[in-house]
């Protein structure tokens, strides 16, 4: 089989109906197959989909009758796919913001060579439609979240996407590794664990794609996908801010530490050795932290860092800016310059125009 498709569900009659045929006309030249996995619709959807399964033979429905989560769903999907030996795994939402015309693009990607392609909003080519400017920056922000905490997915311009493709013997490998939690952004840990498991062998295409707006029924975005979301990038970035925020407070009562044991000694040695003890302190501790092999440069850029954000303290101070704006400002400067110095190499990541 070339291509089989999952398609998680929550009350997607509506959507289906237009979707599926779709999926049928697009996929035509290939061997395909749909698997719907759904959670308890209540709006015939079950229905929509035994009668595309009787009519073309195409479609699988997996009823799990409750809510258990859009992570397990994914996966409960994938694994059906695997079993039915797809040599390419698509993954998309039911509620046509994904347009199918699209799936060709990702699978050709797939099949010529690439283990990973992404339908990407934020590549050339890509965008949105219909959305609010704070849809917009929820979006943004959470793209540029994980790509800041988690290096290996920097070179990618959409790692939040839930719409791509996949080889099927590169997924059987990294199944296992996918927790049910990851939910709609699943995809950042399965380039975590590809990461881990295959380095920059895995290689990744981003396909272009304009996101739209859902032709019916609601939004699942909540603060609470929100907030799962924050936990999540935090869990697969191995908590770094935590961690470089803990170096941080040792290392200055390191530096405090030095300064008032020498200043009444000698105020400049003091001042010296307990701002380069406590710079090195700080990195030392949070590369360690981080399972991270020490390394020379990160010690040279790290002081560039430090002596960066001194200089922008003091251009603050020039312009009368308020003492807490300025402290604010230079703290979040330094947190995002040292996690950005700290990295391991991102996956290689090509663009292809559909």
């Amino acid at each position: 089989m070339d291509v089989c498709v999952v398609l998680p569900t929550i009350n997607e009659a509506d959507n289906l109906r237009v979707l599926l045929p779709r999926l049928s006309e697009v996929l035509s030249g290939y061997d395909w197959f749909v698997v719907v996995v759904d959670d308890g619709s209540t709006d015939g959807t079950q229905d929509v989909v035994y009668e595309f399964s009787r009519s073309t033979n195409k479609a699988l429905l997996i009823e799990r009758g409750v809510r258990l989560g859009l992570g397990s769903a994914i996966r409960t999907g994938m694994k059906a796919c695997i079993d039915k030996g797809a040599d390419t795994i698509v993954v998309m939402d039911a509620d046509l913001q994904h347009p199918p015309e699209v799936v060709p693009s990702l699978v050709n990607a797939v099949l010529n060579g690439y283990d990973l392609a992404i339908a990407s909003r934020y590549t050339n080519g890509g965008g949105v439609a219909g959305w609010s400017f704070t849809r917009l920056m929820i979006s943004k922000g959470a793209t540029y979240m994980a790509r800041l905490l988690m290096p290996w997915v920097r070179s990618i311009r959409d790692p939040v996407s839930g719409f791509f493709a996949i080889r099927g013997d590169r997924l059987r490998g990294l199944i296992d590794s996918l927790s049910d939690s990851a939910g709609y952004k699943l995809i950042l840990e399965l380039l975590t664990v590809a990461h881990v498991a295959y380095g920059s062998s895995f290689k990744v295409a981003e396909i272009p794609y304009v996101f739209r707006s859902r032709a019916y029924g609601k939004s699942k975005l909540n603060s609470k996908e929100l907030m799962n979301y924050a936990q999540l990038v935090l869990k697969l970035s191995n908590y770094s801010v935590f961690k470089y925020l803990l170096s941080l407070i040792i290392g200055s009562l390191v530096g405090y530490a030095i300064f008032h044991a020498l200043s009444s000694m000698n105020a400049l040695l003091g001042n010296v050795l307990s701002l380069e003890l406590s710079l090195i302190t700080v990195i030392t501790l949070y590369q360690v932290l981080m399972g991270i092999k020490p390394r020379f440069r990160n010690y040279i850029n790290y002081h560039a860092v430090k002596y960066t954000v001194v200089m922008i303290k003091l251009l603050l101070f020039e312009a009368s800016i308020p003492v807490l704006v300025v402290l604010i400002i230079s703290a979040v400067a330094q947190l995002i310059l040292t996690l950005r110095i700290i990295q391991i190499s991102p996956i290689e990541i090509h663009v292809i125009h559909a």
